[in-house]
Formats: structure tokens, sequence, C-alpha cells
């Protein structure tokens, strides 16, 4: 199982419904890449569909034929990752062995080669398309360090791993979110971090030349590098922080960071900064006026986006509810008053 859901994903972005090749492999051409298309059951009526969408640096796409195709690149600019939800795809990346990708097994690309692709009658995709710098940059701000040798994935993905199985939760996220009008994908606080995520996710989740390095243990980052990146996300929560622009500002590699918030506050970065929001949202509906305030804009203009994830997190920081501090009311006594 690949932890999306086995229906036509994305369906709020339709790019293409085309019953003609030609009409077919123009919208791919413009959504990915230029590719070589070609209909192996020429019996059989031909059906394209394509939904996509686009957050920063991530291009998320559905892709499905009715009929058998066979579709050839020729030296990609940047990394995909495609990951069947129905049917069965023969895909090959240079001249590694085929990937017989199918629910549950994923096919990876890497810029710089050719590719080639059976695509049973049928077959679906999420096509995920990640461009090859930005990708390549979060990689370095991971490593604290610029690359040696360029980025090469294992072709195959097993999604039934423990880390795939977390990236394909934020996959899901992405799905789900941007058919929602107000979803995460237009605050550009919450798509950065979701771009984030799914770039960083894929360099944890999926084996490649650096992956030692990844899983290594790093050395904390040294006080004053923490010093600096607490005044920078006290300074300014609004801002759209990752974990990788708060490295990279106090120039510091993500783990270095990581493992010297953890040491000293107990926490990642991102769970600093969230508190540090709650605490931002908690001194503004103290002092809002109800009437003309609702708590869903307040905790949106402040990131969070999730009614029910934020209103947990609120309580358990604060012991009321976000409506409570709204209209003034004290938190109800404890059992033990």
């Amino acid at each position: 199982m690949t932890g999306l859901p086995q229906t036509e994903l994305l369906s709020g972005h339709p790019v293409a419904r085309a019953r003609d090749v030609d009409e077919a492999h123009e919208a791919v051409t413009r959504t990915y890449l230029p590719h070589r298309l070609e209909l192996l059951d020429r019996g059989s009526g031909f059906d394209m569909r394509l939904n996509a969408v686009r957050v920063g640096a991530v291009t998320a796409g559905y892709l499905c034929y009715g009929s058998a195709v066979r579709l050839g690149t020729a030296d990609a600019g940047n990394y995909h990752v495609n990951i069947p939800v129905t049917g069965r795809c023969e895909q090959r990346c240079g001249s590694a062995e085929p990937v017989f990708a199918a629910p549950g097994r994923a096919a990876v690309f890497m810029p710089g080669y050719p590719a080639d692709l059976r695509w049973g009658a049928g077959c679906a995709q999420l096509c995920l398309m990640i461009d090859r710098r930005d990708l390549e940059l979060e990689l370095e701000r991971q490593l604290g360090r610029p690359l040696g040798e360029r980025l090469r994935f294992t072709t195959t993905m097993d999604l039934d791993t423990p880390a795939a199985r977390s990236w394909l939760d934020v996959l899901a996220l992405l799905e789900r979110d941007a058919g929602r009008p107000g979803g995460i994908t237009h605050h550009p606080a919450a798509a950065a971090h979701l771009q984030n995520l799914v770039i960083a996710g894929l360099l944890l989740a999926q084996p490649n030349n650096y992956s030692d390095l990844l899983h290594a243990p790093a050395a904390p980052a040294p006080p004053r590098a923490l010093r600096r990146a607490v005044e920078l996300i006290e300074d300014d929560p609004g801002r759209p922080w990752t974990s990788s622009t708060l490295a990279r500002e106090v120039s510091v590699s993500v783990r270095a960071l990581q493992e010297g918030f953890q040491r000293w506050f107990g926490l990642p970065p991102m769970a600093y900064l969230r508190d540090v929001r709650l605490t931002r949202v908690h001194g503004e509906l103290a002092v809002s006026d109800p009437a003309a305030t609702t708590i869903a804009a307040v905790a949106a203009r402040w990131g969070f986006l999730h009614a029910g994830r934020f209103s947990t997190a609120y309580r358990r920081k604060f012991g009321t509810l976000p409506s409570d501090t709204l209209h003034g009311r004290r938190p109800a006594p404890g059992p033990n008053g």
C-alpha cells in the first residue's frame, strides 16, 4: 500500500483530460519535462488524466493513462519520484536495473540520465518533480558543507519502511490540503515548511550515497549559534522559518542545530518555534475584541492551519481553550481546586 488514497488525487487541480495523444504529450511536457509518448495498444481508446499542483520547488501530479503507453526522456534536469497508486509501471533510470513499480514500490529518477517507462493500462501514479538545486542545497544544509560528489539515490524505493511511511504521510497532507481553499499551500510559512518536509524526508527515507553521513551522530551546535537562533525566532516568529533556513542563518548544519536544540531545550527547533508562536497567539487573543476577531484568523496568521491540532497544542501549553482567552474567561479549576 502507498499510504495515499486509492482514488484520483489532486482532483481540485485539473491540468488536462485528453483523448488525443498529442494533447496529452503537450500537457505532460508543460508540467514536467520534454518526453516521447508512444501508444502501445492502438486498439483501445486513449484516455489521459493529469492533475498537478506546485508547492515551491516541489511539483506533485496525479497522472493516469487508460491505455498502455511508453514514455521516454532524454537527460532530466531535476529529481523525480513516481509512486503508483493503482496498476503497474516498468520504469528505468539510465542503465540501472528496471523498477517494476506498483503500490508499495516507487521509482526514483536522477538528473543527467535518460528514463524509459512502460506504463500499464489503467496505471495511475503520483509523480513528484523536485528542483535539483533545492534538493542539493537542502542536502548541503543537512551536512553543513558543500557536496563532494553528485547525489545519487537507489532507484527502487520501498514504501513500507518506517521512514518512507512517514514521508508518505507528508505527501498525503500535501494532497489533502492542496484542494482546500485557504489550505496550507496558500500560506507562505506553512508552504515553505511543507516543501522542506518533502525534500528533507526524501533525503532521509531513500538510500543514497550520502545516507551514512546523514544518519551519523552530529555534534551539537555551539552555544553562540543556539543563542543567535533563539534570538531570530523570538524577534521574528512569523517568518517562514524551517530548520534549514535557521541553520543557514547561524552557519551550522541542520543536524547540528537540531542536536543543539534537543540537548539544551529538550525539543527540536521547529517545536521551539511553535511554542513561541503559541505565546504570540495567546497574547493577541487576550487583548482582542471578540466581536471583531476570529480564532482561526489569528491562528492562521501565526502558521497554525489545522484547528484541532492548534486547539490541542494551545490547551496543553496554557491549560485553557483559545476561546476562553479571547472572551476573558478564566480556565476551569482542576480536580484539586
